[in-house]
């Protein structure tokens, strides 16, 4: 019977490697997380990767490493104590296919670890990392059920929930979960956790909020499609603002460049939160035309606004009955809003399919009326007194209030909660 082996990470990147070149690399060529990725590379030296693989197995895995830019060791298996330099903590890594695709092993076939058969283990890599809420494995990114569907396997019954040895190293409390509703008191929560992280790299964050606006009035201004575009490209970047605000609280770093990570990492689908709103605000504003059209009619208004007496005009619009459409507009808008706030950061953190995405973040405003309440009181003081010297005060207010739409995110979303708590 042919022996297996192991193969653990050495501790160093490839000669001529970055950290900033590998992660992204990594992370697409198992389908990781980057920040998984990341903290693979910095976890040190002796960290298995994947065990129970065939010789042949091995060094494809090896030759794939190395060529994303790890140096790798390998060591066949056996029964002897682990040396105390061998972490006890492996990472399995999604399997491959030469060809560079994600594989189509066999669910069992984990590295060595058949999956436990609980509804959080994915069926394709065995980590202990599909979240309940959206059914997508953080670890490989597949979907879960449609993995299962696709290759005729039966949903495993629910056991009681045991920590997976093998599943890719994470925060205990780093879950999305269903939206929690929150104190009134955490509208101002939020806007002190977020002023925590912008007084650490204030410099960073005003340049990218202030180019973040530079580039939507640029392309607002094209003819015709200009208006369009910014739409669209708007979740695209303020995604990569609540990427960049992520990245500082886990890494402790914000770059003006985070400002595109959105752009980079996840540019379909935010694109595509940009569309869906489009469409949903085009429809809103239809059916308000509509509807005024229909007021105009039942009110006999048959004679062109142009040609009617500057008095009449000013009768028809103090009229009751005018104001219909407008309240309906906003009756639609507001739940629109609401869909749309928390929609980019689901996308681009948590890969939430879009759909879902609105559904969750209208879901996350709902239970969180109060304290939207009190932070939408705060930010129009704020606004207000950063708009008296000069507006000057802004360059500090605006961060501060899009920083918070990442706090809120994770006060919201997850069972962490704010830090201050």
């Amino acid at each position: 019977m042919e022996g297996h082996y192991r193969i653990l990470y050495a501790g160093e990147l490839m000669p001529g490697r970055a950290l900033q070149e590998v992660v992204p690399r990594l992370a697409a060529k198992f389908k990781l997380q980057e920040e998984t990725a990341r903290d693979l590379i910095l976890g040190g030296r002796g960290r298995v990767l994947k065990h129970s693989l065939t010789s042949n197995e091995v060094q494809r895995y090896r030759e794939a490493l190395n060529a994303v830019g790890l140096q790798v060791s390998i060591e066949p298996e056996s029964s002897a104590p682990t040396p105390a330099d061998i972490r006890s903590d492996p990472v399995v890594m999604p399997p491959f296919d030469a060809a560079g695709s994600d594989g189509s092993d066999d669910a069992g076939r984990t590295g060595g670890v058949a999956p436990a058969g609980g509804p959080t283990i994915c069926p394709k890599c065995g980590a202990d990392a599909v979240s309940e809420l959206t059914g997508i494995c953080q670890a490989c990114g597949v979907v879960a059920e449609r993995y299962r569907a696709n290759r005729g396997l039966s949903q495993p019954s629910r056991p009681s929930r045991v920590d997976n040895p093998y599943a890719p190293p994470r925060a205990a409390d780093d879950r999305l979960d269903t939206p929690t509703s929150r104190p009134a008191g955490h509208g101002w929560l939020w806007i002190t956790e977020s002023w925590q992280l912008f007084k650490a790299q204030p410099g960073a964050w005003i340049g990218a909020v202030v180019l973040f606006y530079i580039i939507l009035i640029l392309v607002s201004i094209v003819p015709w499609v200009g208006g369009l575009a910014a739409t669209i490209l708007t979740p695209m970047l303020s995604a990569g603002l609540v990427i960049g605000a992520h990245r500082q609280e886990q890494e402790g770093r914000f770059e003006i460049g985070h400002l595109f990570a959105g752009v980079s990492e996840s540019p379909g689908p935010l694109a595509l939160v940009g569309l869906v709103y489009l469409l949903l605000a085009a429809g809103i504003g239809i059916v308000a035309g509509l509807l005024f059209a229909a007021v105009f009619a039942f009110m006999g208004s048959t004679v062109e606004l142009s040609g009617m007496d500057p008095n009449d005009i000013e009768m028809l619009l103090v009229n009751p009955i005018i104001l219909l459409p407008v309240l309906l507009a906003m009756l639609l808008g507001i739940p629109l809003a609401m869909a749309t706030f928390f929609a980019p950061s689901l996308v681009a953190l948590d890969r939430v399919p879009v759909l879902k995405a609105f559904g969750l973040s209208f879901s996350g405003c709902m239970k969180n009326i109060l304290p939207f309440l009190i932070y939408g009181l705060i930010a129009l003081v704020l606004v207000m007194l950063g708009s008296l010297p000069l507006m000057l005060g802004l360059l500090v207010v605006l961060p501060v209030l899009t920083i918070a739409i990442y706090t809120s995110y994770r006060d919201i979303y997850f069972l962490s909660g704010l830090r201050s708590e």
